[in-house]
């Protein structure tokens, strides 16, 4: 049981138009060429931040290259995460300028990479976090189905001060929080970062029955009653969970926040970014 004493995160308002827009670009989906986009970053108000923290930052699927210019090809990318850690330091700077970034947790809920020679390809999305630990006190996530970490890459995460990286699921405190993460998707075990119905439902009741503030997932449950996609085993572990934060993505809402009447919310950050601030 949760200590009463202890105020549950809850996502009180989040804006309807976005503070900040980045522009990107990706691979189209049929692999003929480049696509534009713009990566909108939402402010919000959530209750329950711990004296130890001053915003939460929440973002998924940042699959894009930032300051694309195509004769630079010879120089590694920019991946799109890496320009929307700067762009949230600034952020911070101008809109924020009475909190401390050494305050902010930044939780990543996967797929930060992007190859822009086709799309859906896998990679190294390390240099993401490091940009988001170069200017943030705490970053935590999970891996998406198209992050690929070799064993050294993930060594390095491992160490690295600040960092928090759920690479097999599991829970963990910081900042008097419980944040739980499981990340990749259910899927073919012969692809990366897939795991086998049974083993990822098994997982996930057992983080569950932690009972954790704060849970990032990759994969989105499905909510047909609202028409929302993503994963139906999924949301029917989670929906009988009181007061808890889920964060997620792989596939997108239109609406990125739902909530039941027993206090769970479900924030889908595919393709967005948030900075969650206490009320006012």
């Amino acid at each position: 049981m949760k200590k009463h004493t202890k105020r549950a995160l809850k996502i009180v308002d989040i804006a309807r138009e976005p503070l900040e827009k980045i522009p990107y670009v990706t691979a189209t989906s049929k692999g003929t060429g480049i696509s534009y986009e713009l990566l909108p970053v939402y402010w919000g108000e959530i209750l329950g931040l711990p004296e130890e923290l001053d915003a939460l930052i929440i973002a998924s699927d940042l699959q894009g290259i930032a300051d694309y210019k195509q004769e630079q090809v010879e120089e590694a990318p920019k991946l799109l995460g890496e320009e929307l850690a700067e762009v949230l330091s600034l952020l911070f700077q101008i809109h924020l300028s009475d909190l401390d970034p050494a305050k902010v947790m930044v939780c990543l809920c996967g797929d930060l990479y992007t190859d822009l020679t086709k799309r859906g390809a896998s990679g190294n999305p390390l240099p993401v976090w490091s940009a988001f630990r170069n200017y943030f006190g705490f970053v935590t996530g999970v891996a998406g189905n198209h992050d690929l970490l070799t064993n050294e890459e993930q060594a390095e995460l491992g160490s690295t001060t600040g960092i928090h990286y759920f690479s097999d699921g599991g829970k963990m405190m910081y900042a008097n929080l419980a944040v739980a993460g499981l990340g990749g998707i259910i899927g073919r075990v012969d692809k990366p970062n897939r795991m086998e119905e049974d083993d990822y439902l098994a997982r996930l009741r057992h983080i569950l029955r932690q009972v954790p503030d704060i849970l990032l997932l990759h994969e989105s449950p499905k909510i047909s009653s609202q028409g929302l996609p993503g994963n139906p085993h999924i949301w029917k572990e989670l929906q009988n969970s009181a007061e808890l934060l889920v964060c997620c993505g792989h596939v997108h809402w239109d609406t990125p926040l739902v909530e039941t009447n027993n206090g769970l919310q479900i924030l889908n950050a595919d393709g967005r970014a948030f900075i969650f601030t206490a009320p006012h």
